[in-house]
């Protein structure tokens, strides 16, 4: 079954809302951080940017710029 773009709102946070809303502890962002149906968050480029190790996974992913701008509108 294929996912369609209907009716999608995608929004996403920053690195240190991130850190706030999951309590995130230092120790916590030195392991290997799995962030699911982050769609457009900042925290995967922010915490990469600062060394921390982040794979980001959703289904969002599968669709170009184009297609995720179009089905926003």
């Amino acid at each position: 079954m294929a996912m369609q773009l209907d009716q999608v709102v995608p929004f996403g946070r920053s690195f240190d809302e991130y850190v706030k809303m999951f309590a995130l502890s230092e120790a916590d962002l030195q392991g290997n951080i799995l962030s699911v149906a982050d769609g457009p968050a900042s925290f995967n480029a922010e915490g990469t940017e600062r060394g921390y190790r982040i794979q980001s996974v959703d289904p969002l992913y599968c669709f170009g710029a184009d297609e995720v701008r179009d089905g926003c509108n």
